[in-house]
């Protein structure tokens, strides 16, 4: 059983030479897929910034040799 949907609707002021360049990029001209899928990786990132600030709070800051570790980790 799948659920609808539900959407609402937001209105943005957006800068004349950020909404020129998202015009060029959009093949489909689909604007609100495009700033949903933009909005969905901005959460992702708020969410993981909260993430590791606990986890500082809790653990002390990330190492330089700690970060270089996630980041080899990543691509590997």
């Amino acid at each position: 059983m799948s659920s609808a949907v539900e959407y609402g609707k937001k209105s943005i002021t957006v800068p004349m030479d950020v909404l020129d360049e998202v015009n060029r990029l959009l093949s489909d001209g689909n604007f609100s897929a495009y700033v949903t899928e933009a909005l969905k990786r901005q959460i992702q990132r708020d969410k993981l910034s909260q993430l590791v600030d606990e986890l500082e709070a809790d653990y002390g800051p990330i190492t330089e040799e700690e970060y270089q570790q996630a980041l080899a980790d990543m691509t590997s």
